[in-house]
Parts: structure tokens; C-alpha cells; sequence
């Protein structure tokens, strides 16, 4: 297993804990751009969660490993933008126990991987 095989996985394994955060804390009502009933949400969750393991399961997939790099930074950004949202309500938003995980984990592995 790769370095960056490993991070994605660790990160896969956070955003799986940080889908459940957000499904059971209401973000599907809360997000400030556009609300979704929560049957929506998790279809999108299921869907975007079934992409990532697919990408990594499939090791022939078309440009696995740039997609790997680019969910890395993508859930970096996740994390900066809950506690960007997090300064703005100045109160728990869905998603923020979870999200700094991210963000404490993406340098170590930007680190280690460059």
C-alpha cells in the first residue's frame, strides 16, 4: 500500500464518521447555500461515499491516483469551511467535531507524500 493510499484511507474513514456527524446533527437543514430534505442528503452521501470507495478499489480506475491527491486537498477544504462556518455562526454548526481532522491531518500528509 502506498503513502497516499494510506492517507486516502484514513481520510475516507474520517469523512465516513463525518457523514454520520452531519446526517445526525441536522446539516441537510442547516447548510447556508441550499437546504435538502434529509433523504436527499443521504442519497448524495450515499453516492459521493460509493464514488471514493470505487476510486480506490478499483485499481485500474482512470486517473486514480490524481483523484486520490485531489480528495485529499478536497476534504482539507471541507474542513477549513466548517471552521470558517463555525467563525461566522459563533456556535456548533453540523460537521465541526469532525472537520478539524482534516484540516490537522492534511499537512502531515501533504508532508509526507512531497
Amino acid at each position: 500500500m502506498t503513502t497516499l493510499e494510506t492517507c486516502f484511507l484514513i481520510f475516507l474513514g474520517i469523512q465516513i464518521l463525518h457523514s454520520i456527524e452531519e446526517l445526525t446533527t441536522g446539516f441537510n437543514k442547516r447548510f447556508p447555500f441550499f437546504k435538502l430534505s434529509f433523504a436527499s442528503f443521504l442519497i448524495f452521501e450515499i453516492l459521493f461515499l460509493s464514488f471514493w470507495i470505487l476510486v480506490y478499489s478499483i485499481e485500474s480506475f482512470p486517473i486514480r491516483t490524481e483523484l486520490m491527491a485531489f480528495y485529499l486537498l478536497l476534504m482539507f477544504a471541507n474542513g477549513i469551511w466548517h471552521l470558517a462556518w463555525w467563525g461566522i455562526e459563533k456556535k456548533y454548526v453540523p460537521g465541526l467535531v469532525t472537520a478539524p481532522l482534516f484540516v490537522i491531518g492534511f499537512p502531515f500528509f501533504y508532508y509526507q507524500l512531497f
